[in-house]
């Protein structure tokens, strides 16, 4: 009697725990936290470019629906980002020849998409065993979303932010690198 007691409890647990990650709907390559967090859709959170299209500044957003026939610049297209393991980058997938890049000023941070380079803060070190992506000149900072969930029309965001891995909650950290 205890014994299937026991197996439905773990079975229960289990499920709770697979709820929280996110079902994305983005063909790959994507980027996106690890934990679904609030995404009303249960999507969860993919990088993405601040507003439609091609923009100067990234952020989290809700992954998106792919776009049957659509060209791969297509602006539904810009939650869509690969981890390049040889350059160590976070490239635009619509918008070619474009990386991620940390702009790190006194007591703030941000990210662009800037013309990709060799510029030390586009290189980042993505940690399969942890899920961080790390900022390859100062390993102890980790690419993080703020907890705070922001409406964006009919969908939700997260603003990307820089902060010490150590200090910040394990599930506003962790990615999932899903590649081609």
């Amino acid at each position: 009697m205890r014994l299937p007691m026991f197996t439905a409890l773990l079975l229960g647990v289990a499920g709770i725990a697979n709820a929280d990650a996110p079902q994305v709907p983005s063909e790959a390559p994507y980027i996106v936290l690890s934990e679904n967090h609030d995404e009303p859709n249960g999507y969860g959170f993919c990088i993405d470019t601040y507003g439609a299209g091609q923009s100067d500044l990234l952020q989290t957003h809700s992954c998106k629906p792919p776009s049957e026939g659509e060209p791969r610049s297509y602006e539904g297209n810009d939650t869509r980002f690969e981890y390049n393991t040889d350059t160590m980058q976070v490239v635009s997938y619509p918008f070619d020849g474009f990386c991620m890049q940390a702009l790190i000023a006194t007591g703030k941070s941000e990210f662009a998409l800037l013309e990709c380079s060799d510029h030390p803060r586009q290189k980042f070190v993505y940690n399969d065993t942890d899920q961080t992506l790390r900022l390859n000149e100062d390993q102890a900072s980790c690419v993080a979303v703020a907890a705070e969930t922001v409406p964006a029309g009919p969908w939700v965001k997260r603003p990307l932010t820089l902060e010490t891995c150590d200090e910040v909650d394990a599930s506003l950290k962790q990615w999932s690198v899903v590649s081609e």
